[in-house]
């Protein structure tokens, strides 16, 4: 949905462009990731990204070799944080 005002001196302010230019702007999202230690890690990827590209990021930092046995799941956790988990 766009919307226009009216500013003085007959200029024009359009909202969805205004939003379109700050959402470009952050493009990054964290994802914290509970590790099989419950250690929990953050870290950043581009929010239009597939999940295979933060896995490939995890198993870098974690430098396994054997990664067919690995992956990510989506937990819940909203009672201790209320961000979701990824647990590898």
């Amino acid at each position: 949905m766009t919307s226009r005002f009216r500013l003085p001196a007959g200029r024009t302010y359009n909202v969805r462009a205004s939003e379109l230019a700050r959402d470009r702007q952050h493009t990054e999202v964290v994802c914290n990731i509970l590790l099989l230690d419950n250690t929990v890690q953050a870290f950043k990827v581009n929010k239009h990204d597939q999940g295979q590209v933060l896995l490939d990021i995890v198993f870098k930092h974690l430098d396994l070799t054997e990664r067919d046995y690995f992956g990510l799941q989506l937990a819940d956790d909203s009672t201790d944080n209320p961000e979701d988990l990824l647990t590898v």
